[in-house]
């Protein structure tokens, strides 16, 4: 995933901005990512994600609290666009990455992000 921390930063400042989640949710990026998993509209877009890969839910909600530790151990490059590669990540994690920028694809200032095999 070629991704940057000021990348999933920004886009946590957004959803607070927009009131996505509240102003008192604690600081991290985990913690932001665990705050969003929580809405309503962050349920019905994994739920989705998670019919169209045919996976079990509890086995792809159980990665929602370490998503950011897993996302982290495949980043590298310095590219506008987040990529979720196949090889670097489970099915399951990539749901749940979906799932996250889907959510913020709506937004206005959002991320833009593709999900396939690495050309590498």
């Amino acid at each position: 995933m070629i991704v940057t921390n000021v990348q999933l930063q920004d886009g946590l400042c957004q959803a607070k901005l927009i009131k996505k989640i509240g102003p008192d949710c604690p600081s991290g990026v985990q913690a932001g990512l665990d705050a969003l998993a929580k809405t309503e509209e962050f349920t019905q877009i994994l739920l989705k994600e998670i019919a169209a890969r045919h996976l079990e839910s509890k086995d792809v909600i159980q990665c929602i609290s370490s998503i950011y530790w897993e996302a982290s151990k495949h980043t590298f490059g310095n590219d506008s666009i987040i990529a979720i590669y196949e090889q670097d990540h489970k099915m399951k994690e990539r749901a749940v990455l979906a799932a996250f920028l889907r959510m913020q694809s709506g937004w206005l200032y959002n991320l833009e992000w593709l999900e396939g095999k690495s050309e590498g």
